[in-house]
């Protein structure tokens, strides 16, 4: 009967041991960092004991679906369009990816690692120069098949931590990829509302050239009839030179706009694309929520509170650097001078082992590490704190705004209208000789003015409405993407209740 002869190594090597018991961890306490940082609330409604905004504004939620209430057709294609080709969408989506991918490495220190490799070998003996040719040459193989697994032990929970922290990031990115989309989302429709202001602008150019043209022909006549003189045929050339450097600007921008949509749409900026005919109708407020709601719907503000948890977990895997890590390794081998004895158990070599190491001088660069961290963490606190602020400045002043906004139309609709009566009241009295050129000038100049600042005001309305929703986190359009649920190990890693 053949003799089995199965060699098992067991070894331990246990380093380091005498120095933990001088390494002097302070703030190496139970538990997790503490975040903490400094943010004023809004103020407290007497009645209800509640958060409020300064600016009156109705506490039910705001719109979910908000660009659809604006009720354009052509604003919600456009919107579908960029949300699926716009570049910066797809850089956050490649982000996101990538984050995702980290995320997942981040985890793999939870599991055992485990390799192969494998090895083939031939030598040649010869007893003579020739023995290449010659019978008495030996051939010597060797063949060899092993595999080996090592795992760390997460006695402080810093292999945890590290996972933790890659799937926050993950988050993080995926806050950031919402914020991304509801960004673009706001810019195509101010920028879609902003080609439609330039048409109307444009149109409004296009009428006062051939208000000026006819104001011209009608002081020519009056000129050539010697009822007026060369002064007023000039200052109506001049006006009518100016209307048409006015129309030239607005061309000018109307394509600009043009392209600037476009572009947002990963469209070639040819400036092809065309505007409505009218502004569309501002829709009702339904409600602007509470101050602190803003802090679980603005993408911003959900990104820079996940990049400060995950930070805290590294400042707690900074300290745990300072600790001994315990590791446990196990290979297997198989050799033989054949592939046929390969696997035969005499040829087995096995060996388990757990190593214990720890730092004991390293320079002082774990504990500077551990200092950069904290500090990179307060960076990320008080980041967290000016974002916080932001948002509640942008939520108040485009509250305060929607009634000025108001004001500001209902006025210039007033002033219009009356400017217009002037105007065809003194294009009479012009025609009928009793009135001066440089009324029936100065009648049109402030017509042409009013009507554009109140077509500038009705689109500005608009515009505001749309910073509001972007201030309060966007619905629909700041909302997080589903993530895949990332698996979790089955071994049971044994951890120790205390770092002291």
């Amino acid at each position: 009967m053949q003799k089995r002869s199965t060699i098992l190594l067991l070894s331990a090597s246990l380093i380091g041991l005498s120095g933990c018991a001088h390494l002097n961890m302070p703030n190496l306490k139970n538990g997790k960092t503490e975040i903490t940082t400094d943010i004023p609330h809004a103020p407290i409604a007497t009645k209800s004991n509640k958060q409020k905004w300064v600016e009156p504004a109705p506490e039910r939620m705001p719109s979910t679906d908000w660009i659809a209430a604006f009720n354009d057709p052509t604003l919600n294609a456009l919107i579908s369009e960029a949300m699926a080709a716009n570049t910066n969408i797809r850089l956050a989506a490649a982000r996101l990816a990538a984050a995702e991918a980290g995320a997942k490495s981040s985890r793999s220190g939870l599991y055992p690692r485990i390799g192969a490799d494998s090895s083939a070998r031939r030598t040649f003996i010869a007893d003579s120069p020739g023995f290449d040719n010659s019978p008495s040459a030996a051939d010597n193989s060797r063949f060899s098949l092993g595999s080996s697994a090592s795992w760390e032990v997460d006695m402080w929970g810093r292999v945890r931590d590290t996972a933790n922290a890659g799937d926050i990031e993950a988050e993080a990115s995926n806050a950031d990829y919402a914020g991304t989309r509801l960004s673009i989302a706001g810019a195509t429709t101010q920028t879609w509302f902003n080609l439609i202001e330039a048409k109307l602008q444009l149109d409004l150019a296009q009428r006062n050239v051939g208000t000026q043209e006819r104001a011209l022909r009608l002081t020519k006549r009056r000129f050539d009839g010697g009822v007026s003189g060369s002064s007023d045929y000039r200052l109506a050339r001049s006006a009518l030179a100016n209307a048409q450097a006015t129309l030239a600007f607005r061309k000018q921008n109307k394509l600009a706009i043009s392209r600037q949509l476009e572009t947002l749409l990963r469209r070639y900026p040819e400036a092809e694309l065309q505007a409505s005919a009218d502004l569309p109708a501002l829709p009702p407020l339904l409600g602007a929520g509470k101050p602190n709601e803003i802090f679980l719907r603005r993408p911003d503000l959900l990104a820079a509170e996940r990049r400060m948890q995950a930070q805290g977990l590294r400042v707690d895997i900074a300290k745990k650097n300072l600790l001994p890590r315990l590791t446990l390794d196990a290979s297997k081998s198989f050799g033989g001078g054949s592939v046929t004895r390969l696997f035969s158990l005499e040829s087995l070599l096995a060996s388990i082992g757990a190593g214990l190491s720890a730092p004991i001088f390293q320079g002082g660069a774990l504990r500077a590490e551990v200092t950069r961290n904290d500090a990179v963490l307060t960076q990320l606190a008080e980041s967290y704190a000016d974002t916080a602020l932001t948002a509640y400045r942008e939520v108040e002043n485009a509250l305060d705004a929607e009634g000025h906004l108001q004001e500001r139309e209902r006025a210039l609709r007033v002033s219009l209208d009356e400017a217009r009566k002037a105007e065809e009241r003194l294009e009479q009295r012009f025609s009928e000789g009793l009135a001066s050129i440089l009324q029936l000038l100065d009648s049109q100049s402030r017509r042409i003015n009013t009507e554009g600042q109140y077509i500038s005001a009705r689109k500005e309305r608009l515009a505001n409405r749309v910073r509001l929703h972007l201030a309060l986190g966007g619905g629909l359009y700041g909302a997080e993407q589903a993530r895949e649920k990332l698996p979790k190990p089955a071994l049971k890693i044994p951890t120790l209740a205390s770092l002291e």
